[in-house]
């Protein structure tokens, strides 16, 4: 009789068991379940604010913020010229580190940079099918920062009878060269009273013939005063849309300016 009730209390214990094994998997199972999905939320919340705050930090209007369709675009033109920093030695001459130092005494600070050191705030120049009232071609500037184009802008670069002159020799008023430029660290005002009180200079990293390149923004846009345009840097079409493309390079370092405009 009492090797008979072990033998019942046996199978008892091992039921038990294997219970508590089946209900302490199935606990672990959903705990593993929600905690991966508390993670992928909160990491979703924290990429849209910090798209947000980006938004608001920069105060661009809405009608120039990029379109979220254009962000699979933007990492095609990232992987393009993530490519090309591959084979293309960015150092630059003593002296346009010079040039750009002499400008401000504002400390450099670390250029935002994926793992592996990826671009990942730059600007690009590219055409438009597009001109001003005058005839004058508009370039568009895109922003691109964290590897997502957050923003694009019309400009002017040379004037209506000057898009096909040299754009590599000094004098021209021609457009600026396609290629690659170092941006500067600050702000200045500009030598002439068409470059406005702030200037914010680009130095060539490839040979050249042009020099005091920047970006400005136009006061004599669309107006028949013979003004109309640049002589040869980048020019917002206004003020404020000048202002929003300062404190984006104020808040993300863009790394680069590409030129390609021909």
């Amino acid at each position: 009789m009492s090797a008979n009730k072990n033998i019942v209390y046996s199978r008892k214990d091992k039921k038990y068991f294997s219970y508590m094994l089946l209900r302490l998997f199935i606990i672990s199972f959903c705990w593993f379940a929600v905690t991966g999905c508390s993670a992928n939320a909160q990491q979703k919340i924290i990429s849209n604010i910090n798209s947000y705050q980006a938004e608001q930090n920069l105060n661009i209007p809405k009608d120039k913020l990029a379109n979220p369709a254009l962000n699979q675009q933007a990492k095609i033109i990232n992987s393009k010229i993530s490519d090309l920093d591959t084979n293309r030695n960015l150092s630059s001459s003593a002296n346009a580190n010079n040039f750009f130092e002499s400008k401000g005494n504002a400390k450099s600070k670390k250029v935002s940079v994926g793992a592996g050191g990826a671009i990942r705030s730059y600007m690009t120049l590219i055409p438009t099918e597009k001109s001003n009232q005058l005839g004058n071609p508009l370039y568009e500037l895109r922003l691109f920062a964290n590897g997502q184009q957050v923003a694009s802008y019309m400009t002017v670069s040379g004037r209506a009878h000057t898009q096909t002159r040299d754009r590599n020799r000094s004098g021209t008023e021609a457009p600026l060269p396609d290629g690659r430029y170092k941006i500067a660290k600050s702000v200045i005002r500009g030598t002439i009273p068409e470059a406005g009180d702030r200037f914010l200079g680009l130095q060539p990293t490839f040979r050249t013939g042009r020099t005091d390149l920047g970006i400005h923004y136009d006061p004599s846009f669309n107006l028949n005063n013979n003004e109309d345009g640049t002589s040869g840097c980048i020019a917002l079409t206004n003020r404020e849309e000048l202002t929003q493309v300062l404190n984006f390079v104020r808040t993300y370092k863009p790394q680069f300016l590409e030129v390609s405009i021909r």
